[in-house]
């Protein structure tokens, strides 16, 4: 069945998700009310805690936690952007690095029950990559036992963080660079009360940020005024202090410590392409219904659906094709181990040093849904300029993510780089590009296309030039073509396990292998001939309008939980009716 290339949440669990639509603040509303819109995603928030039981229940299994935030993508991005920092990041983090003690069991049963919302702060404002040289400090002050928290300099201040809307407690994992008996220590997180319901805490400083936002949440400037924090808050995982300031750390030195503190937020990485890939899903699902439904006078083909043009075709199944490889790609990192790390020194981002296959994944995803995103808005004209039809939500997510969780450029830079460093394979091991009948054809061209960014990134690349201390010298110029090598060698990844996940037979096997040649000559297919480029596309072409109904199917989405008039029934209906046709009481089916 060609949803196992796609579902890795449990069926239960989407059908108990599904009845949450039926709570009030699912219900669609009027959305010019900028706070009343944050008031909605927090309730929306708590319904779904509600439905897990605690933060720790769902924490604890994995499938369920990440089947509720592929549910939140679907049906409110914004809210998958707090869950995920709540539930996977900030959480995960306290529960795996924190020492247990009566203060912070009491700490996480408030996030359990979300007496407080958790959000992370780590990235500031002056620098880039600041998460390498965090700038706020705690200082062990060892007459209180205490770390005393502070902002140094203007451009160390917290940036992007949720944190502004007033009656909503909120608890930060701040990271931090921890200070003891004169020396710094590496970078740590610390558990630090935000905010209450009613007042923001004495030595936190919140200036909230003007205007609209990605996600639209209640994003503000952080600084702290030496915030006094209890050694508790410290999650200090094997990190020890003694009471006259003696700092130790069973990890060698500050790198490992930084990967190790960051390495608790693995999650975000599978967080972040399970909500990507259900975001694609949820817009080509939406244009594919609208492009069936909605006829042309234009002359060149007057009475038909706009999706029998070979154009149109064009761009909306080459979005199908992408959103089912990077939706399989996803599930994989949900369902596999976690997976061996890079063994080079980290330049750039320790996402790819926490988890090299995580990082590549996130990468890839969110790049692969971006595509889909715009192309399905760029097909549905007019329509999919309306918020109505939630594609700027949709990109909302995208947008945001290439940036949060690991940046997709460090990313891929850091990736690039440890591609760029190997022995390439020989050249003899990789035929010229062509598509036969057999998929064997399409892993070859993914091969040949990866190689040939290969030698372009490593063109006049020594062994000096590897081992050289000037990165910026070395890399600089090459870095477009090591990100390009990067996501060729990501694309190449998604391609194969795609085509390894499972064996199909009859219509399914054709879908497959149309979506995977459609994909493999739009990533790989530059030094196909025109003509070969041609025949192969509107092959598949043919073979996926064939069977439409069922390679949608394999998403078990609903009109009820894409609330948009395009994805609709009648989409003319939807729009002229007072109100979007949701009963009452929404009966799902699922499989």
């Amino acid at each position: 069945m060609l949803h196992e290339l796609i579902q890795s949440s449990d069926a239960s669990h989407r059908r108990q998700l599904a009845e949450l639509l039926n709570e009030a603040p699912f219900k669609a509303i009027d959305q010019t009310d900028r706070k009343e819109m944050q008031h909605r995603i927090y309730d929306q928030l708590r319904a779904l805690n509600r439905w897990a039981g605690s933060g720790s229940e769902l924490v604890k299994d994995r499938k369920r936690l990440f089947s509720a935030l592929e549910f939140a993508a679907t049906v409110s991005p914004a809210l998958f952007h707090i869950a995920q920092a709540h539930y996977g990041v900030c959480l995960v983090t306290i529960q795996k690095l924190g020492i247990p003690s009566s203060q912070l069991d009491k700490i996480i049963q408030d996030l359990d029950n979300l007496s407080s919302v958790a959000v992370i702060l780590i990235t500031e404002l002056g620098v880039g990559c600041s998460h390498l040289a965090v700038a706020t400090r705690a200082d062990y002050e060892p007459e209180s036992d205490e770390f005393v928290l502070s902002t140094p300099d203007k451009a160390a201040c917290k940036i992007m963080a949720n944190v502004s809307l007033q009656g909503v407690a909120k608890t930060a994992v701040v990271f931090a660079q921890l200070w003891s008996g004169g020396e710094n220590h590496g970078l740590f997180p610390f558990v630090v009360q935000i905010r209450d319901e009613q007042q923001i805490r004495a030595g936190v400083h919140i200036k909230p940020l003007p205007g609209a936002s990605v996600l639209a949440m209640d994003y503000g400037l952080v600084s702290f005024g030496e915030v006094r924090i209890p050694r508790a808050n410290w999650l200090a995982d094997s990190a020890t202090i003694q009471d006259e300031g003696r700092f130790a750390d069973s990890l060698a030195n500050v790198e490992r410590r930084l990967v190790r503190s960051l390495g608790a937020v693995a999650n975000a990485s599978t967080a972040t392409a399970v909500g990507a890939a259900a975001a694609a899903r949820a817009c080509i699902w939406t244009a594919l219904r609208y492009a069936g439904q909605r006829k042309t006078m234009g002359p060149l083909g007057a009475g038909r659906p706009i999706l029998d043009f070979r154009n149109q075709q064009n761009l909306l199944f080459g979005a199908l094709a992408e959103a089912y490889v990077i939706s399989n790609l996803a599930r994989q990192l949900v369902d596999g181990p976690v997976a061996a790390t890079m063994t080079s020194s980290i330049a750039t981002a320790p996402w790819a040093a926490i988890n090299r296959f995580g990082a590549l994944t996130k990468a890839i995803t969110v790049t692969g849904a971006g595509e889909v995103i715009r192309n399905c808005r760029r097909v549905s004209g007019a329509h999919g300029c309306l918020g109505a039809n939630r594609f700027g939500e949709y990109e909302d997510l995208v947008v945001a993510y290439a940036s949060a969780g690991g940046d997709n450029q460090l990313i891929l830079i850091e990736i690039g780089r440890e591609l760029a460093s190997k022995v390439p394979p020989k050249t003899e091991d990789i035929q010229s590009p062509q598509i036969r009948e057999d998929v064997q054809s399409l892993r070859q061209l993914a091969a040949f296309e990866e190689r040939r960014q290969f030698d372009r990134a490593t063109a006049g690349l020594s062994a000096s030039d590897l081992s050289s201390p000037n990165l910026f010298s070395v890399w600089n110029s090459r870095l477009p073509a090591v990100i390009d090598l990067a996501k060729t060698h990501g694309c190449r990844v998604s391609l194969e396990r795609f085509l390894d996940s499972g064996r199909f037979a009859g219509a399914d096997r054709e879908v497959v292998e149309a979506l995977a040649t459609i994909y493999a000559v739009n990533n790989f297919g530059a030094g196909l001939t025109y003509e070969v480029r041609d025949q192969a596309l509107a092959h598949s072409f043919d073979v996926v309008m064939k069977h439409l109904d069922r390679t949608l199917d394999a998403f078990d989405l609903s009109p009820e939980l894409v609330l948009a008039p395009m994805a609709q029934d009648d989409y003319v209906a939807a729009y002229v009716q007072d109100d979007l046709p949701v009963k009452e009481r929404v009966e799902i089916s699922i499989a």
